[in-house]
């Protein structure tokens, strides 16, 4: 290892153990979906992200479902059509049986 990636360690370690843990910081990531975040609030937060994959992971997939759902939102307003009614006869009757094997 170069001593850049050497110092980095360390650093990324030093700072792991000085910031909030990850369960405090996936509140806070979760807040940040629903109002602006403070200043020390983003400050932690981007040095939280940048030691931990886990946290970042977990935000990308919220991030996905966020879009997910705003994408789903969109082509039901566009739409008049229920949900259900756009399944196949097919789909809904798999679905049927499925649901009366299982029970």
């Amino acid at each position: 290892m170069s001593w850049y990636e050497k110092t980095k360690h360390s650093v990324r370690f030093w700072l792991l153990r000085r910031l909030p843990a990850c369960k405090q910081t996936v509140e806070v990531i979760s807040q940040s979906m629903e109002r602006p975040l403070t200043l020390r609030e983003r400050v932690l937060l981007k040095l939280h992200l940048w030691v931990c994959m886990w946290c970042v992971w977990y935000l990308e997939h919220l991030q996905t479902m966020r879009d997910a759902l705003r994408l789903q939102e969109n082509e039901n307003d566009d739409v008049d059509v229920p949900i259900t009614t756009r399944l196949s006869d097919e789909a809904r009757e798999r679905i049927r049986r499925g649901l009366t094997h299982n029970s």
